[in-house]
C-alpha cells in the first residue's frame, strides 16, 4: 500500500524504456510470421466438426438413435428419398419419414383457397401410424393430418413444430421414436447447431413438389 493507494503487480517502469518482455514482444510483432505463430497460439482456431455444422450426429448418438436412423435410410417412404439423407439434418430425416401422403378433405381444399391446378394432385401429412390404424378410412377424426396450402405454409416453423408436437404425443408412435427425436434435439441444443437456412429452403422445396405432384390428375378426355 502506497500513500496513492494499492498498485497490484509489477511496480510501474518509469524509465521510458519498454522492459525487456515488452521488448521481445515488440521484435516478435515486427516479423509478420513470427506474429502469426503468436497470433496462433494466443487465439488458437478451433476446428470446426462439419458434421455438427450440418446436424449431423451419427458420430455422437446412442446405438438406439442409431438404429432408428438407420431404419429411416432402409425404410420406403413416398415423400422422403434415401438420396435426402445427406442434405437434410438427422432430426428433419427422422420426424418427415413419420408422415405419409394423405387426401385432403373437400372443405380443406375450399377453405384453404388451394390453386385449381393443385387441388387434383396435391398431397397432405399425415401420421403413417394413424393412418395405419384407420386404414381404409378415408378421413379420420384422429389429429395427425397437416395440410399446408403452399410452400410458404410448408417452410413456416409452426408448420413442422405441428409434425414435432404430433409424434411426440401420439400413442401410436413408437417410444424409441420419440426418444431418437428428443437426443437429436438435445445434440443440436449442446452444440449450438440450427438447421441452415438455405438447406432447409431447398429440402421444403423438394418436398413441396413431391406433394404437389403426387396424386395424378384426374383425365378430363371422355371416353368414344
Amino acid at each position: 500500500q502506497t500513500p496513492n493507494g494499492l498498485i497490484f503487480g509489477a511496480p510501474p517502469n518509469t524509465s521510458g524504456k519498454p522492459s525487456e518482455k515488452l521488448q521481445a514482444i515488440m521484435s516478435i510483432a515486427e516479423n509478420p510470421i513470427a506474429f502469426k505463430h503468436l497470433e496462433d497460439v494466443i487465439f488458437p482456431k478451433v476446428k470446426v466438426d462439419d458434421r455438427l455444422t450440418n446436424s449431423k450426429f451419427s458420430h455422437i448418438a446412442s446405438e438406439k438413435t442409431l438404429k432408428v436412423i438407420a431404419n429411416c435410410r432402409k425404410g420406403e417412404a413416398a415423400l422422403i428419398y434415401p438420396s435426402d439423407f445427406p442434405t437434410m439434418s438427422d432430426f428433419c430425416f427422422v420426424l418427415y419419414h413419420q408422415f405419409v401422403p394423405c387426401l385432403r378433405p373437400i372443405t380443406v381444399v375450399s377453405r384453404r383457397k388451394t390453386k385449381p391446378a393443385k387441388r387434383d394432385t396435391l398431397s397432405g401429412l399425415c401420421c403413417k401410424y394413424c393412418h395405419e390404424a384407420y386404414r381404409g378410412e378415408r378421413h379420420h377424426k384422429d389429429k395427425g393430418m397437416y395440410f399446408p396450402h403452399d410452400l410458404e405454409a410448408l417452410h413456416e416453423s409452426s408448420f413442422s413444430g405441428n409434425l414435432t408436437t404430433h409424434v411426440m404425443t401420439c400413442q401410436r408412435v413408437p417410444l424409441e421414436v420419440k426418444e431418437a427425436l428428443e437426443e437429436l434435439q438435445r445434440l443440436a441444443a449442446e452444440h449450438g447447431v440450427t438447421t441452415k437456412r438455405g438447406t432447409k429452403q431447398k429440402f421444403m422445396k423438394k418436398l413441396w413438389e413431391r406433394m404437389a405432384n403426387y396424386y395424378t390428375a384426374p383425365s378430363n378426355s371422355k371416353s368414344k
